[in-house]
């Protein structure tokens, strides 16, 4: 079970906010399909090294402590034109709805990277014919439609 997020302030103009919100959504949908995949396929046991899955969690961290930061220039801006006891409202982005709507990537994220993983063993093997196969089926119907 996912541990509760933080809810993030973020100004409504700021040009960040859907480059960080993206970046959040990818790394929490990518660590949901590699947790479904590791459940699937490797009977719950992790795929990552320990020093790989401290990197993740500093990933993570640095990637939330960077949505957080985007409260804090709105807040700085603010306080130039009005008194200090001025109370700024700022509208959220909240890490918790965003990892639900990561996981809904998930599916489609696990099958792509079933497939891609699928494709690199075909092709370590020599199975060009095979890995051929695999590649014209994604183009022809698309990584959404496989999963």
């Amino acid at each position: 079970m996912p541990l509760a997020r933080p809810r993030v302030s973020w100004s409504a103009g700021r040009s960040g906010v859907p480059a960080t919100a993206a970046l959040l959504s990818g790394i929490y949908a990518a660590a949901e399909a590699r947790t479904l995949l590791e459940r699937r396929y490797l009977d719950g046991h992790r795929a990552l090294f320990p020093d790989a899955i401290a990197d993740w969690a500093r990933l993570l961290e640095s990637a939330e402590r960077l949505a957080s930061l985007g409260a804090l220039s709105p807040l700085v801006a603010s306080r130039r034109g009005g008194p200090r006891s001025a109370k700024v409202e700022l509208p959220g982005l909240d890490l918790d709805a965003l990892g639900a709507r990561a996981r809904t990537e998930v599916p489609v994220l696990a099958t792509s990277l079933i497939e891609e993983t699928r494709a690199a063993t075909l092709d370590v093997l020599g199975d060009t014919e095979g890995t051929a196969s695999l590649a014209a089926r994604r183009l022809r119907t698309g990584p959404e439609a496989q999963a």
